[in-house]
């Protein structure tokens, strides 16, 4: 018998809470702890239970982070096109996973694992397709991934201003 998807969130939420060591890994506060998806559900539904994806907050840093925007995306719309989807906000957030796992010396891999179809998901709204490379060698944990793909700019948008500035140089000679 499969249990609910409310019931499985409950049990996510309380690993979550339990491997953050039951207090908001952003300020330390043990009052109202609340496990918060970085990656929002409605953004990627897969993600929903995957441990790397979770972070413990007390009520005041959850409330924050979702005062812009906490609805369903529009279909096609743009990351973080009404302010639910902060790019700085995961990055923080991913980061600051990476340095308490450091800190408390907890294993990445297994207590904040991303899977693989996660992580190609990132990949294909940012690119930087060698960070998984580095994964899939070992090189480096899928959280240091999750926090480095989302402390840059898409890929493309580097592309686009290379771009852009090598047609103004070339204009500027002829």
């Amino acid at each position: 018998m499969q249990r609910s998807e409310r019931w499985c969130l409950t049990l996510w939420g309380r690993f979550i809470r339990m491997r953050d060591g039951y207090r908001c890994v952003h300020c330390e506060s043990r009052q109202k702890i609340q496990a918060h998806h970085i990656f929002r559900r409605t953004t990627y539904p897969d993600g929903k239970y995957e441990l790397g994806n979770g972070i413990t907050l007390c009520h005041e840093c959850h409330k924050s982070l979702h005062a812009p925007f906490n609805r369903r995306p529009l279909e096609g719309e743009p990351l973080n096109e009404r302010g639910g989807d902060d790019q700085d906000e995961m990055a923080y957030l991913y980061g600051r996973l990476e340095v308490d796992a450091d800190d408390r010396g907890l294993d990445k891999e297994r207590f904040y694992f991303i899977s693989d179809p996660m992580l190609e998901f990132f990949i294909a709204m940012q690119g930087y397709e060698p960070l998984l490379q580095d994964v899939q060698a070992g090189t480096t944990s899928r959280l240091h991934f999750a926090h480095a793909i989302w402390w840059s700019m898409p890929e493309k948008f580097y592309e686009a201003v290379y771009g852009q500035i090598l047609s103004a140089v070339f204009a500027s000679r002829q």
